[in-house]
């Protein structure tokens, strides 16, 4: 009834192989998911990262030695004040 034949073995062995070689690619393919996912994430975080800051020139107010934007300046509240409006 249990008795072991040449192609029963060799069925078993088939097994074993497909059973051991479809983990390691469903092991693999999670890998590179999770690669593409790190890259993913690494490229928004370069991109949002490398966004160049809004510079405007300043100078400085001759009464009270605030730095004020040089374009637009607005009242700094002292009397006098040469960007006063």
């Amino acid at each position: 009834m249990f008795a072991f034949s040449l192609s029963k073995l060799v069925v078993l062995v088939g097994v074993v192989v497909a059973v051991v070689y479809g983990a390691k690619l469903l092991n693999r393919f999670q890998e590179l998911r999770q690669a593409g996912a790190a890259r993913r994430m690494n490229a928004r975080a370069r991109a949002g990262g490398k966004a160049a800051p809004h510079v405007e020139e300043t100078v400085k107010c001759r009464l009270c030695g605030a730095y004020v934007a040089a374009r637009g300046a607005g009242d700094c509240g002292q009397p006098g004040c040469p960007y006063a409006s």
